[in-house]
């Protein structure tokens, strides 16, 4: 009986969001979403000046033609001046479509952004040029995640 409570549970929230349980990459016949060129978000002055770091993840919506239709921020790093660098630079991201069936869709995936900032020590052994004595740097997503 409880068991039977929880998948009714699951469903009438499915059913109250809206959507549908989103594919995932495991889905033979689903393919994601995909940077083409993902753009790297400038460090806000004022977080790299107070050391603020986080992550920043954005939803973005990309239409059947590749576009990005729409963008949020779905999981804040905490810091508005981050979230707004990340909306910015999805912005100016190019995407290419995702596709299910083989045909184009619109589909809704996560992109993060992760914002750090790198001491003087780290930067000069790893080869990476700073300035001011802190680095300003952005360590790009090594993949989407998909709603």
């Amino acid at each position: 009986m409880r068991a039977f409570l929880l998948a009714s549970g699951a469903v009438l929230l499915l059913l109250a969001c809206g959507s549908q349980p989103a594919a995932t990459q495991t889905d033979a016949n689903v393919v994601v979403p995909k940077a083409v060129e993902l753009v790297q978000p400038p460090y806000p002055e004022e977080a790299r000046k107070a050391g603020v770091e986080g992550t920043s993840i954005v939803d973005v919506t990309v239409g059947a033609d590749g576009v990005m239709s729409r963008c949020s921020i779905a999981v804040s790093s905490g810091n508005a001046a981050l979230d707004e660098a990340a909306l910015q630079a999805v912005h100016v991201s190019r995407f290419a479509a995702g596709t299910k069936d083989g045909k184009p869709v619109e589909m809704t995936i996560k992109v993060p952004f992760r914002f750090k900032l790198a001491d003087k020590h780290s930067e000069q052994r790893s080869g990476t040029h700073y300035a001011d004595g802190v680095a300003r740097r952005y360590e790009p997503a090594v993949s989407m995640m998909e709603v």
